[in-house]
């Protein structure tokens, strides 16, 4: 990340960004949408208030169990719910963005992105400076840094609602272009925060990998009490516990982190509304069983979320949109790739087939040795992982597009999209899926459309 010298860029400077001039309407809502918003945004908060005091769930008793180990450490979502969405009814009254021209637009969001990223920075250096026993007085060590801290964000503060409005708006155009909306209304409406979601605690059991239940735990939570309560959970749960921040949740409004850099946060907010999108789907009802609909709507949120996030940059912010990637077909081997370099998703891919074979067999203490062994691999390499273990694998397997996945949920669903003539048309069949049995059905039925054009072509070629 590049310190930038001026934390906030003003609303009158273009701040070296490229003007948008193919696109001169200016960031206004029709005032009948607004109040329709509106009404929509009541009607959430109407819904949430009987969420949280009517029709909670009943608690199993390691729900129950979790809930006690886990008293004073959990994130209150109903309270955040309310205090949101009553702020977004205030801005959708207010409409922040109005009477912004593109290129000041532009100008807002960059500067916006480049201070949250400075703000992240100086957060990073204040933790390490306190947690380091040779600093006698960190307070003192640390001025500067709170001070520079504390004026970024007051101006963060103040300029959050607008820059929220303007990426809210420009996804809907993108939602728009894809089909997955109509010219007037986009359902649901991409609504943000940035804000710290809640860290989670996900649980797993020792002999497999599963992720058998997840607490939303406190934002500021800090490292030693992530690894007490992990303790704890294995201690008296015979459980594996892995505790972690991320950086987006799919509630309404959505919740993303500010301080990693654009690109991320074109790909969090799509990645995070099509969570909201699911949710009026079958395979978004599906999530509540668990199981493999979990990885399918992670699987589906990150094939669609880095689609729309990366047309999203190449409309609004074509500097920093990637290249166009080859076919796999013609991507070479770099020449001097000797096999040598440390690569993390393979690494890590390898451990995970390791570790499942270890618990396949009955060996769950030496899978867990094999796991610290391997941890410390990847600290010597360079990536600080904090744990590494059944309950990390039972979260990051359920992105089963990542190196932590072994499911083959990830590449049907990637075949899926290949085989899909649009995005519009993968997120009508994929939203449609309660289960892999679904899944492969659908993908045998596409694979079967697909055959006849493809021995159109190769004739073609004959």
């Amino acid at each position: 990340m590049t310190p930038t010298n001026h934390p906030v860029t003003p609303l009158t400077s273009a701040s070296g960004s490229q003007p948008l001039a193919a696109r001169p309407r200016r960031l206004r809502l029709p005032r009948w949408r607004r109040v329709g918003y509106l009404l929509l945004l009541l009607a959430a908060l109407a819904g949430v208030a009987m969420l949280g005091t009517s029709v909670a769930p009943p608690r199993d008793p390691l729900n129950a169990r979790l809930d006690h180990l886990t008293t004073g450490l959990r994130f209150d979502l109903f309270r955040w719910e309310v205090g949101a969405l009553t702020g977004k009814v205030g801005d959708l009254l207010s409409n922040p963005a109005t009477g912004l021209a593109p290129v000041e637009a532009d100008a807002l969001v960059r500067g916006y992105i480049d201070a949250a990223q400075r703000a992240g920075e100086l957060e990073g250096d204040i933790e390490r400076i306190y947690s380091d026993p040779q600093t006698a007085d960190p307070e003192a060590a640390t001025a500067g840094q709170r001070a520079e801290l504390a004026t970024i964000r007051r101006q963060l503060d103040e300029q959050a609602s607008t820059v929220e409005a303007i990426l809210q708006g420009q996804l809907s155009q993108i939602i728009r272009q894809e089909g997955l909306g109509t010219a007037s209304t986009v359902w649901p409406p991409p609504q943000m925060r940035f804000t710290e979601p809640p860290q989670l605690l996900v649980v797993s059991p020792r002999d497999r990998i599963q992720r058998l239940r997840s607490v939303d735990l406190l934002a500021d939570l800090d490292t030693a009490d992530r690894g007490r309560l992990e303790e704890i959970v294995q201690e008296e749960e015979n459980l594996s516990a892995y505790v972690t921040g991320i950086g987006g949740y799919g509630v309404f409004p959505t919740m993303v982190v500010d301080r990693y850099g654009l690109p991320w946060t074109a790909e969090t907010i799509a990645h995070e509304w099509v969570h909201t999108y699911l949710a009026f789907r079958p395979l978004g009802w599906a999530f509540l069983k668990g199981g493999d609909a979990v990885t399918m709507n992670e699987t589906v949120a990150s094939i669609a979320g880095e689609e729309m996030g990366q047309m999203l940059l190449q409309t609004y912010y074509p500097d920093l949109a990637p290249p166009p990637q080859p076919p796999a077909s013609e991507t070479l081997k770099p020449a001097n790739d000797d096999g040598d370099t440390f690569d993390f998703g393979r690494e890590m891919h390898a451990t995970r087939v390791a570790v499942d074979d270890l618990l396949a067999a009955g060996y769950v203490e030496e899978a867990e040795t094999f796991m610290e062994a391997r941890r410390q691999t990847f600290l010597e390499n360079g990536y600080r992982l904090r744990v590494l273990n059944q309950a990390y694998f039972a979260f990051h397997g359920s992105y089963a597009t990542g190196p932590a996945a072994t499911d083959p949920i990830g590449p049907k669903l990637e075949r899926l999209r290949e085989l899909s003539p649009s995005l519009n048309d993968f997120m009508h069949l994929a939203s449609g899926l309660t289960s892999a049995a679904e899944l492969d059905e659908v993908l045998a039925q596409q694979e079967a459309l697909a055959q006849p054009e493809l021995l159109r072509n190769e004739a073609a070629l004959q």
